[in-house]
């Protein structure tokens, strides 16, 4: 045997021994395992496929609670806040400092979708589905109706000249699921065990490994003001980042569980391990911009402060590795 293939066995054999000793905490009562190890096709980078080996966890999981597909995000140091060269830096995004995310933690692939708020809530919040659609589709029919009798035909003939509504209304279950109150979000994560993730994992997660304002060109990987066509989108229609993460800028802006403020950053110490934001505040922060964002605000470090209830307002979970 040569001596790269006895190396690869060596990985293949210290990965399964580590994977043994962690499954017991992981693949435990709340997910089912669907990927032990990380696919090539979707984590292309081998030294992010070493670090997701090296935790000992299974990469790919689902929720058995919601039906949400997790992946494990391995831990390492990044630098948190405004981007290398970004001339759309605002004052909350500076000064960039050191982070350090010590643990690795399973985080939703794309944003939680109306289908799976439905399993644990049983009523869906969004503006975005069917009956939306056919409520506006029908407001428009009838401003048609009324301008062509308004040229003195009659109602029926005025349907006839416009014909059968064309408008077609499939299901919205894969969109993301938005417009839901705190106390409606706050239940859903009770009821799943699952979290919010920290403002700097939800950052880390998104950059992965990157130091620009975006991991490519926004068309290819965000549903904005530039392309969406005032609505949000099946999650996961745009490409995933480095680490298999979908729409992490773009289609609805997602909640973090830490307070918002606008100068947290200029009291943070580099090399900051683990924080979680202000102890206290009015409102959270929400992140990576929404269908109806300028590209400015679809970018990895923009932050703002939201209330819970607008249709522009999603999110995905996590749940720390023990």
């Amino acid at each position: 045997m040569s001596k790269s293939s006895r190396a690869g066995v060596g990985i293949a054999i210290a990965f399964l021994a580590s994977f043994d000793c962690a499954a017991d905490q992981t693949a435990s009562t709340w997910n089912v395992v669907l990927d032990v190890a990380p696919d090539p096709a979707v984590i292309t980078d081998a030294s992010i496929r070493e670090r997701i080996v090296a935790t000992g966890s299974p990469w790919r999981v689902r929720d058995i609670e919601s039906g949400v597909e997790m992946l494990l995000i391995p831990p390492g140091k990044f630098m948190m806040g405004a981007s290398i060269g970004d001339a759309d830096a605002t004052a909350a995004e500076q000064p960039a400092h050191e982070v350090t995310i010590s643990k690795p933690f399973y985080l939703s692939r794309t944003e939680v979708t109306q289908d799976q708020w439905m399993k644990v809530m049983g009523a869906n919040p969004s503006r975005f589905q069917p009956s939306e659609f056919l409520d506006e589709a029908t407001a428009t029919r009838e401003k048609q109706i009324l301008e062509i009798t308004n040229t003195g035909l009659t109602r029926q003939e005025a349907e006839q000249k416009l014909g059968p509504m064309q408008a077609q209304f499939g299901t919205t279950a894969n969109w993301p699921v938005e417009s839901m109150t705190e106390e409606e979000l706050q239940s859903f994560l009770k009821k799943t065990s699952l979290q919010l993730p920290t403002e700097a994992q939800w950052e880390f997660a998104c950059r992965a490994g990157t130091t620009s304002a975006t991991n490519g060109s926004l068309d290819t990987i965000a549903w904005c003001g530039a392309n969406s066509q005032d609505v949000t989108h099946p999650v996961a229609t745009k490409n995933g980042n480095a680490f298999g993460m979908h729409d992490m800028l773009g289609n609805v802006w997602e909640w973090c569980s830490d307070y918002y403020s606008a100068d947290s950053y200029a009291a943070v110490k580099s090399g900051v391990t683990d924080p979680t934001g202000p102890a206290s505040g009015a409102q959270k922060v929400v992140r990576g911009g929404n269908w109806l964002s300028l590209p400015k605000t679809c970018r990895a470090s923009y932050r703002i402060a939201a209330a819970s209830g607008y249709p522009a307002y999603g999110f995905r979970v996590a749940r720390n590795v023990k």
